[in-house]
């Protein structure tokens, strides 16, 4: 993206904020991250991705705030504005939190190379530093509840697919989390399943399987990964 059209809407939200002195104050961080700033945004099907860190309390703030992001980014084709909200000192372990929040943990490398601060400070110093396997285990725990969780809703239990495939590639070596690395380590070591899966995941395609494939699809994925993970473990207990 063009350095003007970032500034052009960052200057639109950053007045808008300053014009509302309750939001003003509590909001610590506002940042773009994702898709748009990594440049693989897909016109129609991604999201536009922000993440809010507030400093005192934040539920009073977010409708306007969310109101200010959908005015200021009405010449975006997204499919909606996506707005994770924290207090500050949940950044501290991210991890700890009941649903950890994927862009701080597994993720959390993209994050802080894609990002832009729109308004207040930035939160890189803030986030402690995971090892690879420990956040790994710990995305995998997340997924492999996800069939439970979302057994009524068809949509997140395909999001979930896709992420199960992403962590797909991930593990065997994708150099990013960009969907040109994703599908081409996907393509390379010849999942075709996961690759499917997500091609539909990320070209917002009608959901076109069951929700007993796509929970099949999440468990056994995961539950393999785990099952080598704890092996792994065991050999180095032995050793």
């Amino acid at each position: 993206m063009k350095l003007e059209n970032y500034l052009s809407i960052f200057d639109c939200i950053k007045n808008r904020i300053g014009n509302n002195e309750t939001l003003a104050k509590r909001l610590y961080s506002l940042i773009l991250f994702g898709s748009y700033v990594r440049g693989d945004f897909i016109e129609g099907v991604s999201d536009i991705d922000f993440f809010a860190v507030f400093s005192d309390s934040a539920e009073e703030s977010i409708p306007k705030l969310i109101e200010i992001l959908k005015e200021c980014t009405q010449g975006i084709k997204y499919k909606l504005v996506d707005l994770p909200c924290v207090n500050i000192n949940d950044l501290r372990e991210p991890l700890k939190q009941k649903n950890p929040l994927k862009f701080l943990t597994f993720y959390q490398e993209d994050f802080l190379k894609n990002h832009k601060v729109v308004y207040g400070e930035d939160i890189s110093d803030i986030l402690p530093s995971y090892d690879k396997k420990t956040l790994q285990s710990a995305r995998a725990e997340q997924l492999i509840r996800a069939p439970q969780r979302f057994k009524d809703n068809p949509e997140l239990l395909l999001l979930s697919a896709g992420e199960t495939a992403r962590f797909e590639a991930i593990i065997n070596g994708s150099n990013s989390i960009s969907k040109a690395d994703i599908m081409k380590t996907l393509e390379k070591i010849g999942d075709e399943e996961a690759l499917h899966i997500y091609s539909s995941y990320i070209e917002g395609k009608e959901i076109e399987f069951s929700r007993e494939y796509l929970s099949c699809f999440i468990v056994s994925r995961i539950s393999k990964f785990l099952e080598n993970r704890s092996q792994q473990n065991n050999r180095k207990v032995i050793h």
